[in-house]
């Protein structure tokens, strides 16, 4: 059998929910849970973590596991990281909620509503430039945006010692995710993601935050 990679399992996913999709066909899904109870078990989620988790200060001890559907239903959110076990959950379904959220943001971005706050537009705007990165990228995007969820870096320090959260907390999140990915497939790719695919950001300083 040949050695389990992330891009040959990442295909693999790709290509039960394509399937899926396609024919409506609940199997295709059973065989992704029994897929993804594999890949917990394998080198591919403790390299995931590796990478992407134990470098943030607070996670240098947490794992990472796919979750599992229950009834052929994926959980509610994108990514989870739950304090008692020190299990950073993802979500792989929702990776594909994410890129249609970065395509139905182009959409948002051509409509009145969009241009009455500017928080909305930045995000909306920033989601559309996402969109132009593969999905294992936005895998890796899901994971880096959960972690800085977990460590709180949107939350800042007023007088007192007292914080609060920063407004517009899912961008700030994303942006410090897609920061992180871009510094680490600069440095071990050698690979530049806004040269590559194109992406147009300029806000790309880290400012808020501890």
């Amino acid at each position: 059998m040949a050695k389990r990679t992330l891009a040959s399992t990442w295909r693999n996913i790709e290509r039960l929910l394509d399937q899926h999709a396609r024919r409506d066909d609940d199997q295709k899904l059973a065989e992704l849970n029994d897929l993804l109870i594999k890949v917990n078990s394998s080198s591919v989620v403790r390299a995931l973590s590796t990478l992407f988790v134990n470098p943030h200060h607070g996670l240098e001890d947490a794992s990472l596991r796919f979750a599992l559907l229950e009834d052929n239903q994926p959980p509610p959110w994108k990514a989870m990281y739950r304090e008692e076990d020190k299990c950073l959950y993802v979500n792989v379904l929702g990776v594909f909620d994410l890129r249609r959220e970065c395509e139905k943001a182009r959409e948002i971005l051509l409509t009145p509503e969009a241009r009455k706050s500017f928080q909305l537009y930045r995000f909306q705007a920033f989601l559309a430039e996402l969109g132009k990165l593969p999905t294992q990228l936005l895998l890796f995007l899901v994971i880096l945006e959960e972690a800085a969820n977990a460590r709180d870096i949107s939350r800042v320090e007023k007088r007192g010692g007292e914080t609060e959260a920063s407004e517009g907390r899912a961008y700030l999140q994303l942006l410090w995710a897609f920061k992180e990915l871009e510094n680490f497939m600069k440095l071990n790719k050698g690979l530049d993601l806004r040269s590559e695919y194109g992406i147009l950001w300029l806000e790309s300083d880290w400012f808020v935050g501890r």
